[in-house]
C-alpha cells in the first residue's frame, strides 16, 4: 500500500524516494543491433535483456525519478544506429514498498 506525503513534506523536500522502472523497445539497424546491446549495458543506465535478431531490442531502466528515465531514454536515442525507442510500460513505487516482503 502506497504511503501518503502531505503537502508540507513534499515541498520540504521530504517525499519518499520513488523508484520508476520502464520497458522500452528500441528499433535499431540490424547489423548495428549487437554493439547498441553491449554499448547499452556497458553504460550500467539500463539492461537489454531480449534482441529478436532482426533489429529489435528491449531496454529496461530503473531510476529515481521520471526525469532521469527520460535522460536514459535520450541517450540511447543518440546511440549511431538507433533509429526509434518507445516506451513499452512505465511504473512508479514508493522505493521502501519495494523493499518490503511479500506475502
Amino acid at each position: 500500500m502506497a504511503k501518503s506525503v502531505n503537502r508540507r513534506q513534499f515541498l520540504l523536500g521530504k517525499a519518499a524516494a520513488e523508484t520508476h522502472i520502464v520497458s522500452c523497445v528500441a528499433y535499431v539497424q540490424p547489423e548495428m543491433a549487437e554493439a547498441i546491446s553491449q554499448a547499452i549495458t556497458r553504460t550500467g543506465l539500463a539492461e537489454v535483456p531480449r534482441s529478436d535478431g532482426l533489429g529489435k531490442l528491449v531496454v529496461l531502466i530503473e531510476a529515481p525519478t521520471s526525469a532521469a528515465i527520460l535522460d536514459v531514454m535520450d541517450a540511447v536515442r543518440a546511440l549511431d544506429g538507433v533509429l526509434a525507442l518507445h516506451i513499452a510500460y512505465q511504473h512508479s513505487e514508493l522505493a521502501t514498498d519495494l523493499q518490503e516482503p511479500h506475502e
